[in-house]
């Protein structure tokens, strides 16, 4: 499981590359260079699986965090195309996508504490359970919670519409 994670706020125009350099290193590179280190004994340890964990951020992007959601499209773009390659070799790869979670990292206070937005608030456990279903019963992709899978599915097929809402959010 690579579960690697961490996001600096800014727009671009004043946190500029250097924070898109540093996500990427984190949320991004380090995934692939462990996933490198540890494939050749995946595969000879075949069946056996590689689960990443991105965002729902790596689907549906908001202002003020576009590296992060650049780090998390790449991770979800990257497992779709290892998913493929080593599907032959007996590695299933999944992706997990969480919506908000309290962490230590993300205390989330501002959304817990709201009467609208605290129901999208996920769970540690609920992020663990879509991590055992890719893992372990095969599944190519899990959000957590479950119906932060409309997000992705509304901004596929209407991204006017996503982008008009998150408009007024920004």
């Amino acid at each position: 499981m690579n579960d690697a994670g961490a996001g600096w706020s800014g727009r671009f125009a004043e946190a500029g590359w250097a924070n898109v350099a540093k996500t990427m290193d984190l949320n991004f590179n380090a995934q692939v260079r462990l996933t490198e280190a540890l494939l050749p004994l995946l595969r000879r340890s075949a069946p056996s699986s590689i689960v990443n964990v991105a965002s729902t951020a790596g689907r549906v992007a908001r202002a003020g965090v576009g590296a992060y959601s650049a780090s998390k499209f790449a991770l979800c773009g990257w497992t779709d195309a290892l998913h493929q390659e080593e599907r032959r070799h007996g590695v299933h790869v999944g992706l997990v996508l969480p919506g908000y979670v309290p962490t230590e990292g993300f205390p989330a206070d501002e959304i817990r504490h709201h009467p609208i937005w605290r129901w999208f608030i996920g769970s540690d456990r609920g992020v663990a359970e879509a991590i055992v279903d890719c893992a372990v019963h095969g599944r190519a992709e899990r959000y957590s919670p479950r119906y932060y899978g409309l997000a992705a599915v509304v901004r596929a097929a209407a991204p006017g519409l996503v982008r008009a809402v998150l408009d007024r959010t920004s």
